[in-house]
């Protein structure tokens, strides 16, 4: 037993002699980094991407111009598909448009400007209402009472063929 020890202690320590060529280490880190880009493109195409681009809009058409009362405010809804990555999703909402006396129209957003509540129109205050926070609006989107500092969104708009046409942003 004691020739065995000392036949150990003899030895020297083994090396690692693991070792890795220039070309190797190039080879294995341009493969890695190829792997990683490849890897990354379907993350940056819908993560990353989609949030970059500006507001999509779409123009609807929500029928005859001159079925709005000059007196009072209609609410039109809408409904259409958005593509959200890979999935079509239903986009709904209503707008609120109300025909002047001089043949135009005016068409505000149902979003409330303080924290995008949808604010109803009060025909009896003659007032857009916001539950939410008890925000008032005055008939021309101006805020008149409660938390709300900025006016409702009057929404781009045209007539073509006598139908009215009103650009939802998303």
């Amino acid at each position: 037993m004691h020739a065995n020890r000392a036949d150990l202690s003899q030895q020297a320590p083994k090396k690692n002699n693991f070792r890795v060529s220039r070309r190797a280490f190039l080879a294995t880190s341009v493969l890695t980094g190829g792997a990683v880009v490849l890897a990354a493109i379907p993350i940056v195409s819908t993560v990353v991407l989609p949030s970059l681009k500006k507001g999509v809009g779409k123009w609807i058409d929500f029928g005859k111009a001159d079925k709005l009362a000059a007196d009072d405010f209609s609410m039109l809804s809408y409904e259409f598909m958005v593509k959200d990555g890979w999935q079509d999703l239903p986009q709904r909402g209503f707008v609120w448009a109300k025909a002047d006396d001089k043949d135009d129209v005016k068409v505000f957003s149902s979003t409330c400007s303080h924290l995008a509540c949808s604010v109803i129109w009060n025909k009896d205050r003659r007032m857009f209402l916001c539950p939410c926070h008890s925000g008032l609006f005055d008939p021309n989107g101006q805020p008149a009472g409660g938390p709300p500092k900025k006016p409702l969104t009057l929404l781009p708009h045209k007539i073509e063929e006598g139908k009215l046409l009103v650009h939802i942003t998303l």
